[in-house]
């Protein structure tokens, strides 16, 4: 398995935080524009390996369990749906209801789940290279405000799970186990501890509120701790990282791996499907490259 490389000593983390911000910006971007499943598997083993590097196989893994069950949502209520179109994988009767599961439904349902997939493990890859301060940093100059929220926001989730790892730890004590009983009580005593997460959150977040507003936060520019600057690293990374955005705008804009109804998903492989995969991956594995080649050079 892949090595982890320690955050801060990689090229992609110390890149200027404008740049970063900007890169993963033409990756959710990107992600959204192609639909086909052979891109979207693809594009999936692309941003796994990244992610193998920076965050390491237990981070990874982790994140993949907990994305498990939104991807089986996602197929199975595609699957329902969407009975319109052949050919039928496996139909069943009952009474007067048929229930009927079609390729182009189950390969369109796997296709929105791993899209949405992609998306939280880019924003998992995005905690990690772009920290707090960095965010501050680059919305700063644009609108404070809107940087300070991406901030808590971001924080709020990562609290949110602690949290609610740790009540569920002290609700063993009084042998409540969440992963015990049936499926009633279980989603009850989750049910009781996320509206006690929420209450705790609101009230949290009022606090802070105010806690801004006697700061004066708004009232002028405020100053950074650290300032960053650019190199000439930073603008090739910049520059090649579009360069390969607008080849994957171009090719969209031809028509390439995007398909507008259901009934076209007919096949792993479509036509133009291999522009796609190269163009993605470029992307995608495009810090494991700059990577292994600003390596090279310091060396």
């Amino acid at each position: 398995m892949m090595n982890k490389l320690p955050i801060r000593m990689t090229f992609f983390y110390r890149v200027h935080p404008a740049v970063a911000a900007i890169y993963f910006l033409e990756v959710v971007v990107a992600l959204l524009l192609f639909n086909h499943p052979s891109i979207a598997v693809f594009g999936f083993a692309g941003l796994t390996v990244t992610s193998l590097l920076y965050l390491g196989g237990s981070a990874v893994w982790r994140q993949l369990k907990m994305s498990l069950f939104l991807f089986l949502t996602i197929v199975l209520f595609n699957c329902l749906l969407n009975q319109r179109f052949g050919p039928i994988l496996w139909r069943l009767t009952i009474g007067s209801l048929t229930f009927k599961l079609t390729a182009p439904a189950l390969l369109y349902g796997a296709v929105m789940g791993l899209m949405l997939v992609q998306m939280l493990m880019a924003f998992g890859l995005l905690n990690a290279i772009l920290p707090p301060n960095k965010l501050v940093y680059v919305f700063s100059a644009v609108t404070p405000k809107l940087g300070l929220l991406v901030v808590i926001s971001a924080n709020l989730v990562k609290s949110f799970i602690r949290n609610f790892h740790q009540l569920s730890m002290l609700q063993k004590t009084r042998n409540i186990d969440l992963a015990k009983g049936s499926f009633v009580v279980r989603i009850k005593n989750a049910g009781h501890l996320l509206q006690i997460l929420l209450e705790d959150s609101l009230a949290s977040g009022m606090e802070t509120a105010r806690l801004m507003d006697a700061r004066g936060f708004g009232v002028g520019k405020r100053s950074h701790y650290r300032t960053y600057r650019w190199h000439m690293t930073d603008w090739l990374f910049l520059g090649l990282s579009i360069l390969i955005f607008l080849g994957i705008v171009a090719a969209r804009v031809n028509h390439v791996g995007w398909s507008d109804s259901v009934a076209q998903f007919s096949s792993f492989w479509l036509v133009g499907d291999l522009l796609g995969v190269g163009l993605l991956i470029g992307l995608l594995v495009f810090p494991m490259v700059a990577e292994g080649v600003y390596h090279l050079w310091t060396n």
